[in-house]
């Protein structure tokens, strides 16, 4: 049940292939799978549209529950920011919480400065450091740049976007981790692009799939997806006595697993 279902999840996270007109196709045809195909900002889709080009394949999420968004020209435009984690991980805007916040569990966490220092002392990167940095680092590789007809110049007047980060960070991280070993982020990085100095969006794909799995299998055990198993359990009760034991339905379970 379990497998079936988180390949369903999976599969739709594949998207439908929507042709690019064919006075839009030029370098960006050799992508062969394309995910979904929404924009991520109006602003950034308007730069590109300005600058009359095709953005190519879009790319969500590892949490497939969130609407952030980033394109093939997104990625590249990260991508081609940074070569090695020095060139982004050190940071100096932090968030201060209250006690009360401290408490709470949730992104605010990965902006404060213990958490920054705890990933010092781990020899990680952070999450937080590609999303605050990536925006004011220049984008320098010009054969990554050239393989999919653009130039640096080009991508330095574009914007770089929290979600366009995010997008890149799960195919990195390859897990729910927000942390990365130094050496494990550069040899992921290095893989993104190929020997001749173009986007590997196979390679890309795969660490993004990774990281997916495993949050779909976590959703599954730990998360609202934890209550199929509750739906399951009572069905099985159900067929084994059912005499005793009423259907899922006519317990009310379907109706409570819309509020969880």
């Amino acid at each position: 049940m379990l497998s079936v279902t988180m390949v369903g999840v999976l599969g739709i996270q594949l998207g439908v292939h929507t042709p690019l007109p064919a006075a839009r196709r030029a370098p960006l045809l050799r992508m062969q799978i394309p995910g979904t195909n929404e924009p991520t900002t109006v602003a950034e889709a308007s730069t590109i549209e300005g600058m009359g080009m095709a953005t190519g394949p879009t790319f969500r999420r590892a949490e497939f529950w969130s609407n952030e968004t980033a394109t093939l020209v997104d990625v590249v435009n990260v991508i081609g920011r940074f070569e090695l984690y020095s060139d982004f991980n050190v940071r100096t805007d932090f968030t201060e919480l209250t006690k009360q916040e401290e408490r709470e569990e949730d992104e605010r966490q990965g902006y404060t400065y213990k958490r920054y220092q705890m990933a010092q002392r781990m020899g990680c990167v952070e999450r937080v450091a590609l999303i605050q940095n990536a925006p004011n680092l220049p984008f320098t590789n010009a054969r990554l740049a050239a393989s999919i007809g653009l130039t640096c110049e080009d991508f330095n007047a574009m914007p770089v976007t929290k979600a366009m980060c995010n997008v890149v960070y799960d195919a990195l991280t390859e897990s729910r981790s927000t942390l990365i070993p130094y050496t494990v982020l550069d040899q992921r990085r290095a893989k993104l692009v190929s020997e001749d100095g173009a986007f590997d969006e196979l390679a890309f794909r795969l660490g993004l799939y990774k990281s997916r799995f495993v949050v779909v299998v976590a959703w599954f055990l730990f998360g609202k997806g934890n209550f199929v198993w509750i739906l399951v359990a009572a069905q099985f009760l159900h067929d084994l006595r059912p005499d005793v034991v009423p259907t899922p339905k006519d317990m009310g379970l379907f109706k409570i697993g819309t509020f969880i």
